[in-house]
């Protein structure tokens, strides 16, 4: 899926479902929304996302 909106909005739905998801390390939250074949392939984006989200990131 390549819009961004749709695509963050269908994932962070998902992730509300998942129990426990703060405690979770970032790439096990991942995988259990999307479930992807490749698992280990989000921990490479960690620092990437972190970034992205502290420099976007707003509370207004």
């Amino acid at each position: 899926i390549t819009d961004p909106q749709y695509s963050t909005t269908a994932f962070l739905t998902g992730l509300k479902q998942v129990e426990g998801w703060q405690e979770m390390p970032l790439t096990a939250a991942a995988q259990t929304v999307q479930v992807s074949a490749f698992p280990d392939h989000y921990a490479q984006w960690e620092l990437q996302a972190a970034d992205l989200v502290a420099e976007h990131w707003t509370t207004s």
